[in-house]
């Protein structure tokens, strides 16, 4: 219960912007309508009738399948559009034609390969970029901290399941680390670290030897800031990257995606704690 209600924290963002277009979807919808629906203007009680109705639908869908989660943004800034082209778009009595129907389909799919697709960041800016998420965890800090701070001396013991290796390049300052990227792929950042303060925070800087062209710049910092709270430890983590698409910034901001990493991250540390 306790992870079902960090996942529907994580999506807080998602749900006031995907609530806020089903409002204005159904007030668009009802716009031309003068009539009072329970004593409320047919274009509010709409809008109000949208935003409860399709709302929890769509976010007992994105909680239930989180793959798809994404997909909410797109249905909900279509649903504006299509009410749109519903009123204005042809008669009076018009209603949503065909081609309006055709026409939303079409214009959730343009958004959805624009907004989760890396290839648009080529064409428009990118600018340096810190990131900040905050976790918390039943896991003191002493026991949390080596889960953290893996080096080429502890990955035995606390290395993640998707890096492949590690191993020191100057020992106790700098290390190459070969994670696993998809089924196939692999990815070799070289980490330097700059703090190491026991239980603490922790810091180092990476970089991505071969990268290319992505939404986070291949060289940037991590910090671990650890803070004792009741019976756990709250957990703060500072990213900053050289490169961030104006895209990506949106897309990390409504998903809350580093926060969702910590959350991983702490979930995957506990359950190796319980062995």
């Amino acid at each position: 219960m306790r992870w079902f209600m960090k996942r529907l924290y994580r999506e807080r963002r998602r749900l006031i912007i995907v609530a806020a277009m089903m409002f204005l979807g159904g007030y668009i919808a009802f716009f031309k309508q003068a009539a009072d629906i329970y004593g409320l203007p047919a274009p509010l009680a709409a809008g109000l009738a949208f935003m409860l109705g399709l709302t929890p639908c769509l976010l007992i869908l994105i909680v239930l399948f989180p793959k798809i989660r994404h997909s909410a943004e797109a249905v909900a800034l279509s649903l504006p559009v299509v009410s749109l082209m519903g009123v204005f778009g042809g008669g009076a009595d018009a209603g949503i034609s065909s081609f309006t129907n055709v026409s939303g389909i079409l214009l959730c799919y343009l958004i959805m390969t624009v907004y989760g697709s890396a290839w648009v960041d080529r064409y428009i800016p990118w600018t340096r970029r810190r990131v900040r998420s905050f976790a918390t965890t039943k896991l003191s800090p002493e026991g949390i901290w080596p889960y953290l701070t893996v080096t080429p001396d502890t990955f035995a013991d606390y290395g993640h399941e998707d890096t492949l290796s590690m191993e020191w390049i100057e020992p106790g300052v700098s290390y190459r680390e070969i994670c696993r990227a998809g089924e196939l792929a692999k990815i070799e950042e070289i980490h330097r670290i700059e703090v190491d303060e026991p239980h603490q925070r922790y810091r180092f800087a990476f970089k991505v030897p071969d990268a290319k062209e992505i939404a986070l710049g291949p060289q940037g910092s991590k910090e671990f800031r650890l803070s004792p709270i009741g019976h756990g430890t709250k957990l703060e983590t500072i990213r900053e990257f050289n490169r961030v698409s104006i895209r990506a910034r949106v897309f990390l901001w409504i998903d809350d995606a580093m926060g969702r990493l910590d959350d991983d991250q702490l979930r995957k540390a506990e359950r190796m704690q319980r062995g």
